[in-house]
């Protein structure tokens, strides 16, 4: 199997854990409730909310992603741009999720304001972004794979917690962020972020390990943090 359907199959396990955090985490959600996705990529977090009843739109600054994740909904249910630009009208959604995406904005006080008024009374924002209070931060120190140049801002709990009250959030829960990855994909990883003492021992790991293992999908805690948030 080419490595791009196995990232891609993992992506996809991944974005259905997501959606049972989700739902696991807010009882009050229903299959009927309408979805924005903010940076929704190919996709994958929208296809498994539509599999489930939701309504579910999409926003992406990609031009083939676009396409490309409209094509997989079979609905023209992605828009291209930013949010800044989004044609969406206030109180529009009863949940609006976006992960990895809040650290990338160069302002996240007023991300966040916009997306407060695209959210119906009572609605939820759910987010995932890395975690200064994480155990591979703790871990890693300076060296910690989330410092990269284009990650613009940096959470911990409390300054999350800070940021959404600004914003007029509150009901704030903080959760474990866990994905589904591979040996293989850990250790491309630090090959493309190498680290030094760890991508070394990660990449002779690798080496040891026969394929159908180092492919074989698992259930990480990863190094960032789930939250959800209400109106």
């Amino acid at each position: 199997m080419e490595i791009t359907n196995i990232v891609n199959k993992l992506k996809r396990a991944t974005a259905g854990l997501y959606l049972e955090q989700f739902i696991n985490g807010d009882s009050s959600s229903t299959s009927e409730s309408s979805l924005l996705e903010i940076g929704c990529g190919m996709g994958d977090f929208l296809l498994e909310a539509q599999s489930r009843g939701f309504k579910v739109s999409g926003l992406e600054v990609t031009d083939h992603l676009v396409e490309l994740a409209n094509r997989r909904l079979g609905a023209s249910s992605v828009q291209k741009g930013f949010i800044e630009m989004a044609n969406f009208q206030g109180e529009s959604f009863d949940i609006i999720a976006f992960f990895d995406v809040i650290e990338h904005v160069r302002n996240p006080a007023e991300f966040l304001t916009r997306v407060y008024k695209m959210l119906k009374l009572n609605g939820k924002v759910f987010i995932v972004t890395p975690s200064l209070d994480s155990w591979s931060a703790k871990l890693l120190g300076k060296n910690w794979m989330e410092y990269k140049v284009e990650h613009l801002s940096y959470f911990n709990k409390k300054a999350m917690a800070l940021l959404l009250n600004k914003t007029g959030f509150h009901k704030i829960r903080f959760f474990s962020n866990y994905k589904i990855l591979n040996l293989d994909y850990i250790n491309r990883h630090f090959v493309r972020f190498p680290i030094k003492g760890l991508s070394p021992l990660l990449n002779l790991t690798r080496k040891l390990f026969p394929d159908n293992l180092a492919y074989h999908p698992i259930k990480v805690v990863a190094s960032g943090m789930a939250v959800i948030a209400e109106k």
